[in-house]
């Protein structure tokens, strides 16, 4: 009876060890899982910003021939390019979301000041055409991509404020706060681009 008894035992606590310990692979796998698609998605707006500096730059060298009255214009794009450069070499989320901010309020204002002026020298010309169809549509992708980062970052953030993910999250050192991307309203938003005649 006391062998039935100390094997019985024995089994009940080899069962508990096996649960708590496919309980922590589980979580273990699920945190890592989360923090993978965080990483991921970061790499993805981080693409698509380095693809829109690419075309900013291209873009300053089509209209570099602005009159004297738009070198503001061309110093606040110069000046975002600089800090994302700067920010880029830092590496962190909260100032390549600066730099981005910066670059989208100088594209905004670019394209309002093209807008109202309507430059015939600049608007006509089918690299500028072309460069800003392109920049609208990189920032309907940055638009997603910040969206789909800080989707990812949200479920992270209450993964590990629930149990029992809150307890792996402190036996195997996960963080336990992520940086959202943060930018100003409409900052991500540049204007519709109507030129000339068009309806």
């Amino acid at each position: 009876m006391k062998k039935m008894r100390g094997k019985i035992i024995l089994i009940v606590a080899v069962l508990f060890v096996v649960v708590i310990g496919v309980s922590l692979i589980v979580g273990y796998n699920s945190l890592v899982n989360e923090n993978e698609e965080i990483d991921s998605n970061f790499a993805n707006v981080n693409n698509v910003l380095i693809s829109r500096h690419d075309k900013i730059t291209q873009l300053v060298a089509t209209v570099n021939g602005l009159q004297d009255h738009a070198e503001n214009i061309y110093n606040a794009i110069t000046s975002a390019r600089e800090a994302y450069a700067a920010a880029q070499a830092n590496g962190t989320v909260g100032e390549i979301a600066e730099a981005d901010a910066l670059e989208s309020l100088a594209i905004t204002d670019l394209v309002a000041f093209m807008l109202v002026e309507d430059n015939p020298e600049i608007t006509a010309t089918s690299a500028y055409n072309s460069l800003m169809d392109e920049i609208a549509s990189t920032e309907n992708e940055l638009k997603i991509a910040r969206k789909d980062y800080n989707d990812s970052v949200e479920e992270y953030m209450k993964s590990i404020k629930k149990f029992p993910k809150l307890l792996y999250a402190g036996i195997f050192g996960f963080e336990k706060q992520k940086e959202y991307w943060k930018i100003n309203d409409g900052q991500n938003e540049i204007p519709p681009m109507v030129f000339g005649n068009e309806e």
